[in-house]
């Protein structure tokens, strides 16, 4: 079977899922996370452990799936799909997804004004990728290092994104209440978006059969396919920006510690809440191509093509310059957080999405619950994060450090090196200059 033709479809939507994703699973609920703290909650600006943070870079990626196992051993050969596939566990399904995010972090700062008010600035690179619906056993045959005999594959409300963009964040957070029992903070995240490039696709019902002889493609449907203005372009992602805007709220709940080793910055529990990445990105411009699938096709008589070249040369579609928002993946943020003592933490994390495929075209988070203990210091913390993800099937183990100005650490890596199984693998890094605030025990006396 010349897999060159048939591989169109995936190239519609992986040619361009080169980049890892991310997020910082576990750390984001230290109490000295700083800036990093904002991606869970913006009211952790608001932190009297620190009187400011000078950030200097931090980068998480994550990838998930519920299609391929992936075991860290592994990882090396992910670039050769056709070797990492042989070496993995495969579950093929006919609506498998692939989900994944990079997040770079960029220089910033975080001051607190006084006790009640608190300002960061922030810059961010993020690329995020979903795809959703795909036929599996499609997907492994057009990849696949053997040749594959006849097959027929029925693909329903296939959707596909990737997204790349940058953010610059203005958030301000103040003290609404305070009393010696409990207080409540809020905070609001003003964010100006640049787009550089993103790509869609989409088709309701899209149908594949392939006869080895006489190496015959029949396909039946509509696909919708269509990409930013300077997408495939070789210049600079952001040589040609479109431009949006963004916004994060969020609220956090704190009742203080009143035993007598409570310090003034001290807890016994809190809980957040948070909606965050509201708003979208406006493509002026966006090719927009509607194709009509049903079509029959003989392999062997077409040349080697690029795929917008294969689309407008064997089907009939239409073109046209539209104006475009692309989404950013909302969410909403829960946690809780209960201090066993001074240095030792129990915290629970949801992670829900408020974007679905109906929506599209949007980027969009996993579900996710993460249950993390930890051990606090003020200028170490060790933490251990194991959570559910959506799509995994499983549970992910994986532990984090800060030391410092250092923080480093996986959400997954202790499943990815003991299991050849986990349907997710991520990891992060960040250097920042904290200035921290030295603690004062609440029942001392001058």
């Amino acid at each position: 079977m010349n897999k060159y033709h048939l591989s169109f479809l995936a190239l519609m939507f992986f040619g361009r899922l080169d980049a890892i994703s991310q997020t910082i699973i576990g750390a984001q609920i230290d109490n000295r996370a700083g800036i990093k703290g904002l991606s869970l909650n913006p009211a952790n600006v608001i932190n009297p452990r620190l009187k400011s943070e000078i950030h200097l870079f931090s980068v998480s990626a994550y990838v998930g799936n519920d299609y391929i196992g992936l075991s860290l051993g592994d990882l090396d050969q992910v670039t050769n799909f056709q070797k990492f596939q042989e070496n993995s566990n495969l579950n093929p399904k006919p609506d498998n997804n692939f989900v994944g995010n990079l997040d770079l972090f960029g220089p910033g700062f975080q001051l607190n004004l006084d006790s009640k008010n608190s300002l960061a600035l922030t810059t961010r690179f993020r690329t995020f990728f979903n795809l959703n619906n795909v036929g599996g056993e499609f997907f492994q045959t057009i990849v696949g290092e053997d040749e594959s005999g006849s097959f027929e594959v029925v693909m329903q409300d296939l959707s596909g994104i990737a997204h790349t963009w940058a953010e610059i964040g203005l958030t301000y957070g103040r003290v609404l209440v305070e009393n010696e029992a409990y207080s409540l903070r809020g905070a609001a995240t003003i964010k100006y978006l640049a787009g550089g490039r993103g790509a869609v696709g989409y088709s309701r019902v899209l149908g594949a059969v392939y006869l080895e002889t006489p190496n015959s493609l029949t396909t039946r449907g509509n696909l919708n396919f269509g990409y930013s203005e300077n997408f495939d372009s070789e210049d600079d992602i952001f040589s040609d920006l479109e431009s949006g805007f963004g916004a994060d709220l969020g609220f956090i709940f704190q009742i203080k510690d009143q035993s007598k080793k409570a310090y003034t910055d001290g807890y016994k529990f809190k809980v957040g809440v948070s909606i965050l990445d509201l708003g979208s990105i406006r493509y002026q411009n966006f090719n927009d191509w509607d194709y009509d699938m049903n079509q029959t096709l003989l392999l062997d008589e077409i040349p080697e093509q690029d795929l917008i070249e294969f689309l407008e040369e064997n089907y009939s579609g239409s073109q046209q310059r539209a104006t475009v928002n692309l989404g950013m993946p909302t969410s909403l943020q829960l946690f809780a957080d209960y201090a066993l003592s001074n240095r030792f933490y129990l915290s629970a994390q949801g992670s829900i999405s408020l974007k679905s495929n109906e929506e599209f075209p949007v980027s969009q988070v996993i579900n996710s619950f993460v249950l993390t203990p930890r051990m606090e210091t003020g200028w170490f913390s060790l933490y251990s994060p194991i959570s559910y993800r959506q799509y995994d099937g499983s549970v992910s183990w994986g532990v984090g450090v800060r030391l410092g100005p250092v923080i480093l650490g996986s959400g997954s890596i202790l499943t990815n090196l003991i299991s050849k199984n986990s349907r997710s693998t991520d990891a992060y890094f960040g250097v920042q200059i904290p200035i921290y605030k030295k603690g004062v025990k609440a029942n001392s006396t001058l």
